[in-house]
């Protein structure tokens, strides 16, 4: 069950106090803790420092929610209307607009404007924008890709796969080793959307992916039934653990960071905990195209994005506003990068070299952002949370053998069509 903030309490780290009764306070929730997803702390704790003079005055009352669960207490709180002044919490896109479509947030263009934050291309700034406004601040990037232990790949002869027919051929020796090909585990049943948004870019590829999630294409088109039945063929072929859809998220992780599986597919969220974790060499590799035709790529977008209340006065907007720009500004990049293991949006695999970011930092990101051109959607921030809410169990169902790949499909189009009669789609 995930947490939230009225299921259990949130963990408060208050950075300042305020000292008099006129002070300013920007209230903020993050979820940048110590370990765990997106475990940027030290990195957030030394920057609230460094930022303090940008407030002009202003305090800082900061609460640290996990990172799964502050999505679940954001949207209640905008249903209480009881938001924080300042959050980072995800997804953008399709529900952000939500927050922006009932007021629950300001307009950030005007601060655009004012601070330059030029390094938030077309791309993600269309996914934090709704009917013309921009009503988010993307920080860091996220990418998909394939951790894999190079220990246990040198122990057993295998090399790192550059065609997807070698990758099943990997698979298969390891099965015939007995050892788990990929960690996964799918209890908390958004692990399967990640993962199942990477075979389908994959197998779809970013042009078609727009045309469905963008115009009239429908969901029960060829290629996205060749995505639905691969991950159920993958479920089926013990690629997965035994039991995976009563498996863990940070089970798997563990299960890979034992050395008990060869590879993990997941994201830049928990580079710092798989690179504290590792007992053996770690390393990152891009899984590559499923279907022919379809370029290489991966699944990106930013990890979350900062936003400000609606009800926030000016005063505090205008000192959240340029405590951001200190957040994002290049010297902040490159405490993110060293002690919070994130790549902020603009950051470029040189600078990474040049700041001693990790090497598996520089190894996923190097091969992550070398495909802009054809890196495609996530669906958790893509579709709106009514299809999310049907696609958490359905994917748990396809997985399971279930449904069948046209059936799941079936369900997924009745359930677009719906969204798109109570205008709730998102498009940038």
């Amino acid at each position: 069950m995930k947490r939230t903030a009225w299921s259990a309490p949130l963990v408060l780290c208050i950075a300042t106090q305020a000292t008099a009764q006129d002070t300013v306070v920007v209230t903020q929730w993050d979820q940048f803790a110590q370990s765990g997803i997106t475990a940027a702390g030290p990195a957030m704790d030394e920057l609230i420092a460094t930022c303090k003079p940008a407030l002009n005055g202003a305090e800082v009352l900061r609460t640290i929610a996990p990172s799964i669960g502050i999505r679940d207490s954001y949207r209640l709180a905008v249903s209480a209307g009881k938001t924080p002044d300042l959050a980072y919490t995800w997804p953008a896109a399709s529900v952000l607009s939500g927050y922006a479509r009932v007021g629950a947030l300001a307009p950030l263009d005007d601060y655009y404007a004012q601070y330059g934050w030029d390094q938030v291309n077309a791309f993600y700034k269309g996914r934090n924008s709704y009917e013309g406004k921009t009503y988010g601040l993307p920080m860091e990037q996220d990418l998909m890709g394939v951790y894999y232990n190079k220990d246990l790949f040198k122990e057993n002869g295998l090399a790192v796969p550059t065609t997807y027919a070698e990758f099943q051929a990997l698979v298969e020796k390891l099965k015939a080793d007995e050892i788990i090909p990929v960690a996964f585990g799918n209890r908390d049943r958004w692990p399967a959307t990640n993962t199942f948004s990477l075979i389908l870019g994959l197998t779809a590829g970013r042009e078609l992916e727009e045309k469905v999630f963008f115009g009239d294409e429908p969901w029960t088109n060829p290629a996205f039934v060749q995505a639905a039945q691969t991950f159920q063929d993958w479920a089926k072929a013990d690629i997965f653990p035994r039991g995976f859809n009563g498996v863990g998220y940070d089970e798997a992780n563990a299960l890979f960071l034992s050395g008990r599986a060869a590879m993990t597919i997941t994201g830049t969220w928990v580079l710092q905990d798989m690179i504290r974790g590792a007992k053996f060499d770690l390393g990152v590799f891009m899984l590559p195209p499923i279907a022919e035709g379809v370029a290489p790529g991966t699944m990106w977008g930013e990890g979350s994005q900062w936003q400000l209340s609606a009800a926030a006065t000016p005063a505090v907007r205008d000192a959240a506003a340029a405590y951001l720009d200190c957040l994002v500004s290049p010297e902040s990049r490159q405490v993110w990068v060293q002690k919070g293991y994130t790549v902020p949006i603009g950051t470029t695999p040189a600078e990474l070299a040049a700041w001693g970011a990790d090497p598996v930092v520089q190894e996923f990101f190097t091969g992550g952002l070398a495909t802009p051109d054809a890196n495609f959607y996530d669906l958790h921030t893509t579709l709106p949370e009514s299809m999310t809410q049907v696609l958490y169990p359905e994917l748990q169902r396809l997985a399971g053998g279930e449904v069948t790949a046209d059936e799941f499909l079936t369900t997924m189009q009745a359930a677009w069509v719906t969204a798109g009669a109570n205008n709730e789609r998102w498009i940038p």
